[in-house]
């Protein structure tokens, strides 16, 4: 099987497996960078200003498939929001963060749309872990990399390098000897 391939069975088993553990049916598939996922339009809508966008402007009055072909990285970033707009947990870390950051900034998931959505949480993550230490401002600009050109819009990549510049000029001053 190709990874392609499973990814797109691993993400189809894993929305499945939220899907029933629901009560409502699903109403909505979303074709996120060419991963189908099989969900309800409520939890999307009432947190992504994006998804509200496109089946408010849709000519079909039951908007039954969305597509987003150019999410910042791509179905998992996806996966992440969508969990995110169901209330499922999931880790924020140093190596999510750029991903995470990024697609709730292209979803439009501010607080406009709902209180401590996805936008605002990954920018506190981001102000209090990310950017505290040499390792971790490394870890999300090399993230950011793949994310260009809307990691510079949200500014990761001019933070994490004035991070990395300010704790190495830091560490210098306390490293030569007079």
């Amino acid at each position: 099987m190709s990874t392609k391939k499973e990814l797109l069975f691993s993400a189809t088993k894993r929305t499945s497996q939220w899907i029933f553990s629901q009560e409502i049916p699903s109403d909505v598939t979303v074709n996120a960078a060419g991963i189908s996922f099989t969900l309800h339009k409520f939890p999307l809508v009432s947190k992504s200003g994006y998804i509200r966008k496109l089946v408010s402007e849709s000519n079909d009055a039951d908007v039954s498939t969305i597509e987003i072909p150019d999410i910042p990285g791509g179905g998992e970033a996806f996966e992440f929001a969508a969990k995110f707009c169901y209330g499922i947990n999931f880790e924020i870390s140093t190596r999510n963060i750029a991903l995470l950051r990024c697609a709730a900034e292209y979803l439009e998931m501010t607080e406009d749309y709902a209180v401590a959505n996805l936008v605002g949480r990954t920018e506190d993550y981001f102000s209090e872990v990310g950017i505290e230490s040499l390792h971790s401002a490394v870890t999300i600009l090399h993230s950011s990399e793949n994310l260009i050109p809307i990691s510079e819009k949200v500014k990761l990549v001019s933070r994490c390098i004035d991070t990395i510049a300010y704790i190495a000029c830091k560490d210098n001053q306390f490293s030569t000897s007079g």
